[in-house]
């Protein structure tokens, strides 16, 4: 496998085994993005959001190997490190997990967005 595949596979992997996580384990989920879910509704929401949607959008990259699929997914978490990087000024919040989170979504990003990086 070429690096360049390599790379955004393995961003494809690690998105649907955090998927994975939300759906088969949401407490862990929430626990490990420092969130609490509220009743049933909550625990769905988790399941839903870090669990279904980060699955699917994993999966459909490996099942598919579409660049524009693995763009899109990698554009994502662009934005949400972005998100973070926000709140790093606007809220202050230098915390240790804000900062590794903004790091694991940047990482996953990039890794995802791989074939652009030299043009290709």
């Amino acid at each position: 496998m070429e690096p360049v595949a390599l790379a955004t596979n393995l961003g494809a992997l690690v998105t649907t085994g955090l998927g994975a996580l939300g759906l088969v384990a949401p407490e862990r989920a929430a626990a490990f993005t420092s969130i609490s879910p509220i009743g049933l509704n909550g625990r769905s929401e988790i399941r839903a959001t870090y669990g279904g949607l980060f699955a699917a959008l994993g999966l459909w990259c490996l099942v598919t190997q579409s660049q524009t699929a693995f763009c899109t997914a990698g554009i994502a978490w662009l934005g949400a490190a972005a998100g973070r990087v926000a709140s790093v000024v606007v809220d202050r919040n230098g915390d240790g997990r804000n900062i590794g989170g903004v790091m694991l979504e940047a990482v996953i990003g990039l890794l995802l967005v791989a074939p652009w990086w030299g043009g290709t």
